[in-house]
């Protein structure tokens, strides 16, 4: 009477999180970890998902997000976005130079979840997916390059995001990965206050 997860058929999408009636299975956190290097003085840069927009309570801003963060103890809080205009530009690169002439079609490589679900259920179309990085390695090796002793946190709503930060074949430059949710607990245990920042 136990569940068992099939690992030839699991991509990380997460979704087994929701879907569980008991909330019986859960991802594991680095908020612990998170916390820890801010604590020992590491500088500590989130890189948040753009869609961090609505998240956290309608009347959060951008600027009350980002004094928020700092309260937390984060020194910087930079926006994806910047790793999808650069991931949105090599894919078009590749797209040129490979579609019609080597390849029928290519598929984005942006989702780590998309990416596992292919390679492990429809391998014969793995060849079609673009091999550009994602916004969040792109991002993370544009900080890392200004701030090469920095711990680099992503932020972001997908919890397939915590794989892709450690998949061995590729140097994703991110040390740690939280959920929208992990970051709103982490909010409420600090107690901050929203309608008090700027």
């Amino acid at each position: 009477g136990r569940a068992v997860i099939q690992q030839e058929k699991c991509v990380s999408c997460g979704q087994c999180l929701v879907s569980c009636p008991f909330g019986a299975i859960v991802v594991k956190s680095q908020i612990y970890q998170v916390i820890r290097s801010i604590m020992q003085g590491d500088e500590v840069i989130a890189i948040m998902a753009p869609a961090f927009s609505g998240q956290f309570g309608k009347d959060v801003t951008v600027g009350k997000l980002i004094s928020a963060m700092k309260v937390l103890g984060f020194r910087q809080v930079v926006e994806v976005a910047i790793g999808a205009d650069i991931c949105a530009v090599e894919e078009a690169r590749d797209f040129v130079e490979k579609v019609p002439s080597q390849q029928p079609f290519m598929a984005t490589s942006c989702c780590p979840a998309w990416h596992a679900m292919v390679h492990k259920l429809y391998p014969a179309q793995a060849k079609n997916i673009s091999m550009t990085l994602t916004p969040m390695v792109y991002t993370a090796r544009m900080v890392k390059k200004e701030h090469p002793e920095a711990k680099i946190v992503f932020v972001g709503p997908c919890a397939a995001k915590k794989l892709e930060a450690i998949r061995e074949n590729i140097r994703s430059d991110v040390d740690f990965v939280l959920t929208f949710e992990e970051m709103q607990g982490m909010f409420e245990a600090k107690e901050v206050d929203f309608e008090n920042l700027r």
